[in-house]
């Protein structure tokens, strides 16, 4: 069965397909249409959807040779992160990370050739999207280096509106995920020891 994005259904269209679905349907679905937690936001109840909710993801620092990181420019909210998005069911964190660093950047990584920075949660990580779902996200942190041939070949998807490598003193006013940043200079810090 072919499917629309999930936000292009009425909330009463999406109700009624997803009490049709089996799981395997469910996660079809999910993969193809935004990901499982947009999935588990469009279910909701209207009346009750404003209710915050817990989600998992991982985000990914990818650094060139010459020591700068790459950042997305989101068009839903027109400011500067790091790649990244959320854990579908039953999906690796590492998976996560490459899966989403190479929607948004184009860019091919192993799974196993990158670094677990750190894992942040709590009130850093509240995330208010723009149609109103607030979400407070568990992310773990990863890092991956990448050639210089990796990272002239650049291309986004439709969450990005540009790439760019910056260094880490010249990273623009409009930076969000500054938490994520915090904790990959603390975790080099800590190496250069």
């Amino acid at each position: 069965m072919d499917y629309k994005k999930m936000r292009e259904y009425s909330h009463e269209e999406f109700v009624e397909l997803v009490k049709k679905l089996s799981e395997e349907e469910l996660l079809k679905l999910s993969a193809t249409g935004g990901g499982y937690p947009v999935l588990f936001r469009m279910a909701l109840d209207d009346r009750i959807s404003h209710i915050p909710f817990i989600q998992t993801g991982a985000s990914i620092i990818i650094r060139n040779q010459a020591g700068q990181i790459l950042l997305q420019e989101r068009t839903d909210r027109n400011q500067w992160g790091l790649p990244g998005g959320c854990q579908e069911l039953g999906e690796d964190l590492r998976i996560t990370a490459v899966r989403e660093a190479y929607e948004e950047t184009g860019i091919k990584l192993d799974p196993n050739e990158i670094e677990l920075i750190d894992t942040l949660s709590g009130e850093s990580r509240k995330n208010s999207y723009p149609n109103g779902d607030i979400v407070y996200n568990n992310t773990s942190l990863y890092l991956a280096d990448v050639s210089i041939e990796d990272a002239s070949t650049l291309k986004g998807d439709s969450e990005t509106k540009r790439l760019s490598f910056f260094n880490v003193e010249e990273f623009p006013e409009n930076l969000m995920d500054a938490d994520l940043i915090k904790a990959y200079l603390n975790y080099i810090n800590k190496r250069q020891r």
